[in-house]
C-alpha cells in the first residue's frame, strides 16, 4: 500500500470545490476551502488578514494548504499578525508538516522551539493536525472529524556501514488520554500502547512515502516490536530515512533523519 498523500488530497479539493487549475477558479476554490474547514473546525471567518483565516473563542486560526506543508516560515507570518493586532493564542490546522517541525525540538512536554517562539512572545501556540475523515463526506455529516494536537516521538538511527536500523524511543500526544475512556486508560501500561503502527521509508525523495518497513499489532500477537529489522543499503551515500508512527486514532506523525553511509 502506498500512501498517496497531497494528490488524494487534490483529488479530493477538486472534486468538492473545484479545479484550481482553472485560474478564473482558483481564488474561490481556495475561499471555498477555507470556508469549509473553519466551519468544521467551529471558528467563524475573518477579513482583512493575510495569514490569520478564522477566530474560535480567543483565538486566531490558520489553516494550512492543502498540498503543501506548513512551514516556519508560515507560522512566524501568522504569529507576526497576531502580534500585530493584539492576539494572544494561535491555532494552526495543517495536513502535512515541514520535516522536523515537530520533530524532538518541538516535545510538546519540554517546550518546543516553535512554542518556545510564540510564547516569548506572547501567543499560546497549538498545532492541531487535520485528520483524513475531512474527506470523507458521511465523517463529516455525522460531526466525526476530530483534530487532534501534533504528536511528538523519539526514534534513534543505529548504523553499522551500510547497514541501519531504527528504534523508537518514545511517543506523546498532548491531548490523547482526554479522548481515552478511564476505564481502557487504565489499562495503558506505556507510551508505545498508545501506537497502532509504524513504518519506515528507507530512501525518500520529498514525495510519496514508500513503506520499506512496517510493525504493526494482530489479533494473535498484541505485541509491537518497537526496534526495525537491519536494512542494508546497496551503495553508500546520504539517504533521507522517514519515519512514521499511526497512533490509536488513526493519527499519523512523521519525521525526517538524514544518515550517511
Amino acid at each position: 500500500m502506498l500512501n498517496l498523500g497531497k494528490y488524494e488530497r487534490q483529488y479530493w479539493t477538486g472534486v468538492t470545490f473545484g479545479d484550481k487549475k482553472d485560474k478564473s477558479r482558483a481564488e474561490q476554490v481556495w475561499y471555498e476551502y477555507l470556508a469549509f474547514m473553519l466551519k468544521l473546525y467551529g471558528a467563524q471567518p475573518i477579513s482583512g488578514m493575510a495569514h490569520l483565516h478564522g477566530k474560535k473563542g480567543k483565538a486566531m486560526v490558520h489553516i494550512g494548504a492543502v498540498d503543501a506543508p506548513v512551514t516556519v516560515e508560515e507560522i512566524n507570518a501568522a504569529l507576526d499578525e497576531c502580534v500585530r493586532v493584539g492576539q494572544k493564542e494561535l491555532h494552526v490546522l495543517g495536513w502535512e508538516w515541514e520535516m522536523g517541525l515537530a520533530g524532538p525540538n518541538n516535545d510538546v512536554r519540554r517546550g518546543g522551539l516553535m512554542h518556545e517562539i510564540a510564547r516569548q512572545r506572547g501567543v499560546k501556540l497549538v498545532l492541531l493536525q487535520v485528520p483524513r475523515e475531512v474527506m470523507e463526506e458521511q465523517a463529516v455529516e455525522k460531526g466525526d472529524v476530530k483534530f487532534f494536537e501534533l504528536a511528538y516521538f523519539e526514534a534513534e538511527i543505529k548504523r553499522n556501514e551500510r547497514t541501519v536500523q531504527v528504534e523508537l524511543k518514545d511517543f506523546a500526544s498532548p491531548n490523547m488520554d482526554e479522548l481515552i475512556p478511564e476505564e481502557i486508560r487504565a489499562k495503558i501500561n506505556k507510551w508505545s500502547d498508545y501506537i497502532d503502527y509504524w513504518a519506515i521509508d528507507w530512501d525518500f525523495q520529498n514525495d510519496t512515502f514508500m513503506q520499506g518497513w512496517v510493525a504493526y499489532r494482530t489479533r494473535g500477537n498484541r505485541k509491537l516490536p518497537l526496534v526495525s529489522d537491519p536494512h542494508t543499503y546497496e551503495k553508500p551515500g546520504r539517504y533521507r530515512i522517514v519515519v512514521k508512527v499511526i497512533d490509536i486514532f488513526g493519527n499519523d506523525t512523521s519525521q525526517a533523519y538524514d544518515v550517511e553511509v
